[in-house]
C-alpha cells in the first residue's frame, strides 16, 4: 500500500482512540500492522489500542508475535505494563532489567529534555515499584517509587504511593524532599516543590491548613 494510505489509515485508528472509538481503531491498526507489513510504529499503535480496552493478552501475543516485545525501551514498558496487569509479577519484572532502563535512559538522551513529558525511566521505575508493592515486598516498592521521583520528579504518582501507602519514616522523607526541592526549584516549579513539602513534611502542612 502507498505511503498516503497508510498515513490516512493511521490518522484514523489515532482519531479513533481520541474519540475514545475503541473498537473502530482496534480494527483499522489491525489491518495497519497488515499493509505495512508489521512496521514497528503500526504495531505498537495497535497494542496500545488494546491495552486501552484492557485486552492485555491480545497484546501480548501481537508483542510477541512480531518479535517486539523487548527490542527497545518502549516495547520493554508496553510489555512489562502487560504482564502486569495480567498478574504476571516474576514476568514483568523480567522485563523491567537493567537492560530495559538503560535503553530508557538512552532513548531520553536521544530524544533531548522535554519538560512536558514523564520520561520512560522514571515510568518504568514507577512500574517495577507497583508490582514489588503487589508481591508485598514494601522496601523495595519504597526504594523504585523514590528512584522515580528522582529520575523524574513531576511522577506525582510515584509520590503519592510513597506517602498514602506510609512508606517512609520521616528522614526518609525528609532526605527526599530535599532533593526534590531542588530539582524543582531549578525548574521554576515553586507550586509542586509547595504540594510536595505538604506532602512529605505534616509540619509545613499543618502550617498552611
Amino acid at each position: 500500500m502507498a505511503q498516503p494510505e497508510l498515513d490516512q489509515l493511521r490518522s484514523i485508528v489515532q482519531d479513533s482512540l481520541g474519540k475514545h472509538m475503541y473498537d473502530n481503531a482496534i480494527f483499522f491498526a489491525d489491518k495497519l500492522v497488515t499493509m505495512s507489513n508489521g512496521a514497528d510504529d503500526d504495531v505498537f499503535l495497535l497494542c496500545q489500542a488494546y491495552v486501552f480496552t484492557k485486552q492485555h493478552r491480545r497484546a501480548l501475543h501481537v508483542l510477541r508475535k512480531t518479535g517486539l516485545a523487548g527490542s527497545s525501551a518502549r516495547f520493554c514498558y508496553l510489555t512489562a505494563k502487560c504482564l502486569a496487569e495480567c498478574q504476571d509479577w516474576d514476568e514483568a519484572l523480567d522485563c523491567l532489567n537493567q537492560r530495559a532502563l538503560e535503553l530508557a535512559t538512552q532513548a531520553q538522551e536521544l530524544a533531548g529534555c522535554d519538560a512536558g513529558h514523564v520520561g520512560l525511566h522514571s515510568a518504568m521505575l514507577l512500574l517495577k515499584g507497583s508490582v514489588y508493592e503487589s508481591l508485598e515486598n514494601g522496601p523495595l516498592a519504597a526504594r523504585h517509587y523514590c528512584d522515580a521521583l528522582r529520575s523524574e520528579p513531576l511522577n506525582y504518582e510515584a509520590m503519592n504511593r510513597l506517602v498514602c501507602n506510609h512508606m517512609l519514616d520521616a528522614s526518609e522523607r525528609a532526605a527526599l524532599l530535599m532533593e526534590l526541592e531542588a530539582r524543582l526549584g531549578a525548574r521554576h516549579l515553586g507550586w509542586i516543590k509547595l504540594y510536595y513539602q505538604c506532602k512529605l513534611d505534616p509540619e509545613v502542612g499543618s502550617k498552611l491548613a
